[in-house]
């Protein structure tokens, strides 16, 4: 398999979208390459042009819910989910869907982003970022967990909750034979909703320690982010997509 021994990023969808704009720059400023993309069926229908940095040309093609990227140079491999899960069926889109994905590719890390709300926890700088092994989150006692090393927040500060999404991705990772061997992690970032670009490569530079790739000085950012906040007109026409 081209992904055997490469690490996998997969973004929860949470406050703030923040783990998916953090795919998007890792995919767009290290070129990452589309493969392939994942049944849909538990997720809400989607569809848009295909999203492209502004320094390169158009993409010409279709976006769907949630598609594979993948680095050569880097052995890094991400998903990119742009499409919230049916509620109800989150155990079944994990268990059908993203574990057997995970265990046929054979990857040696799999690192889990997610966000939260900063105004549910007190003495938290917005931007903050928890890191944990699987082993913390599989404890059940809060008072022992143990932070990782990359976590630049102590646990007396942030009780976190993790989503049902995490929980059922940890579980099935954690409860699969064939998967045991693998390395995972989960990055939790605290904020608040709103304009969460500079969140995002917040989020990023502190992905980049834990898969071990050198910091970059200035993140590429795709032509989807812009207009997002009403800083260009409205689309007129149908085929320049939600955000053009």
């Amino acid at each position: 398999s081209q992904l055997q021994h490469s690490t996998l990023v997969i973004p929860a969808i949470s406050i703030g979208n923040i783990p998916q704009f953090t795919v998007d720059l890792l995919i767009h400023t290290f070129d990452f390459v589309k493969i392939g993309t994942l049944d849909d069926s538990f997720l809400y229908p989607f569809a848009s042009p295909e999203d492209h940095a502004t320094n390169k040309p158009v993409a010409h093609g279709v976006s769907n819910a949630i598609e594979v990227y993948y680095s050569d140079k880097l052995n890094k491999t991400v998903i990119q989910q742009r499409s919230p899960i049916i509620p109800s069926f989150i155990a079944t889109h994990v268990n059908d869907i993203i574990l057997p994905f995970v265990v046929k590719s054979g990857f040696d890390k799999v690192v889990i982003l997610d966000s939260s709300d900063a105004g549910l926890v007190e003495h938290i700088t917005p931007g903050s970022i928890q890191v944990y092994t699987n082993e913390d989150l599989l404890n059940k006692s809060l008072e022992s967990l143990k932070l990782s090393k990359y976590s630049d927040i102590s646990l007396q500060e942030t009780p976190y909750e993790h989503s049902s999404y995490v929980r059922a991705l940890i579980a099935a990772l954690d409860s699969s034979p064939a998967h045991s061997h693998a390395e995972v992690n989960v990055l939790v970032t605290y904020v608040y909703e709103g304009d969460n670009f500079a969140d995002s490569e917040i989020l990023a530079n502190k992905l980049l320690n834990v898969l071990e790739i050198d910091h970059i000085k200035n993140w590429t950012r795709p032509i989807s982010w812009y207009g997002a906040y009403g800083d260009k007109p409205v689309p007129s026409a149908m085929e320049e997509g939600l955000f053009g």
